[in-house]
């Protein structure tokens, strides 16, 4: 009887953490239900301060449960005045009454990531506070007048993007009957609170060999207890094999693994995700590789991407496929958007085909 007790209690921990840690979140509607993680996705976002020329901006990420980390970036926001080779300045802490409090632990160079640079003398006695109520930043430095840092939200000029007269609109996002089932093969269902399509999703398949630009726009969930891959996970395989990484990378470093990146080939010049639950854009050129008449690869397929109107990638040359979904070929392919166990959302998804016109 004992024995069987200690099984179901153990069962029923199990399942509460494992609950707990696979909470995803896909509406603020749907947050706005859990008062604790509602209150530190308000607390989560960006945040920046100004003082003359000086500008330092901030990203502060929900970890679950009251703990958070302070990301910031002395000249602005990621390919925004801060650029490649400059330090951040990482602080981690957690909710204390009606604060947060973080204290700086170290700083990373962005040519360097594997060095995390001991943290200053000056900066040592750095404290950053967060009022629960009303999230502005105070960062508070012995000896001089303390900053403060305003929420804000960054513009996304690519936002929105009509689909031009001669492109090919695939979904919208405004209605459940706005899909384009001549070029749809198959879909998953569309979310009611938000009118966008849940990956997965496959177009049916392109002209061969033809280069074309892809706009799509995206929202990852509010994962607060994830991380890493297990962060709302998805892709964008061009080509059918060419994955582009769909996460929720907020404030992280930007590796090939990462939001931006290309698994195992190509990282992000820049990191310039959003936070979850906000809509996000990419704009892809993408030329295909070309075959001899034996159908062997003579040339590698290039990419240009922008994320949410930031140039992450330039004629950037993808040298094989990504595991996972086809390899190359010399044969008309699909747009590919990924399920990964995640209910990442996509919208304003269109084709047009790219010629020396376009440019």
């Amino acid at each position: 009887m004992r024995h069987t007790t200690f099984l179901a209690m153990l069962m029923l921990a199990l399942s509460f953490c494992f609950t707990a840690y696979s909470q995803e979140y896909t509406s603020i509607e749907d947050l706005k239900k859990n008062d604790v993680d509602w209150r530190d996705y308000q607390i989560q976002g960006e945040y920046l301060y100004k003082a003359g020329d000086k500008v330092f901006a901030v990203q502060v990420i929900a970890n679950g449960d009251g703990k958070f980390t302070l990301v910031g970036f002395p000249g602005g926001f990621p390919g925004q005045g801060w650029l490649p080779g400059q330090y951040r300045i990482v602080f981690q802490g957690a909710i204390e009454g009606d604060e947060v409090v973080l204290k700086p632990v170290y700083m990373q160079n962005a040519e360097k990531w594997a060095e995390q640079i001991e943290i200053p003398e000056k900066n040592k006695g750095v404290v950053a506070k967060i009022n629960v109520k009303e999230p502005k930043i105070v960062f508070i430095t012995p000896n001089k007048p303390d900053r403060i840092a305003e929420k804000f939200q960054r513009p996304n000029p690519a936002m929105g993007m009509a689909c031009p007269e001669d492109g090919i609109m695939l979904y919208d996002g405004t209605s459940k009957d706005k899909t384009n089932t001549d070029m749809l093969a198959s879909f998953r269902e569309i979310n009611k609170d938000t009118g966008a399509m849940f990956s997965e999703f496959v177009t049916k398949d392109l002209e061969k060999g033809k280069p074309y630009m892809l706009h799509l726009e995206f929202m990852t969930s509010f994962m607060p207890r994830a991380e890493g891959q297990a962060r709302s996970n998805s892709g964008v395989y061009l080509n059918q094999c060419y994955e582009c990484q769909v996460l929720d990378s907020f404030g992280l470093r930007g590796e090939n693994n990462e939001c931006g990146g290309f698994y195992q080939q190509l990282r992000p010049a820049v990191n310039a995700c959003m936070p979850p639950l906000t809509w996000q854009s990419y704009d892809f050129i993408v030329y295909p590789p070309k075959f001899d008449a034996e159908g062997k690869k003579v040339q590698n397929a290039k990419v240009t991407v922008a994320h949410n109107g930031i140039l992450i990638h330039k004629d950037s040359e993808l040298q094989h496929e990504t595991p996972g979904c086809k390899g190359e070929a010399d044969e008309p392919r699909a747009i590919y958007l990924q399920g990964h166990g995640n209910n990442v959302q996509y919208r304003n998804i269109w084709v047009q085909y790219w010629d020396e016109e376009n440019k």
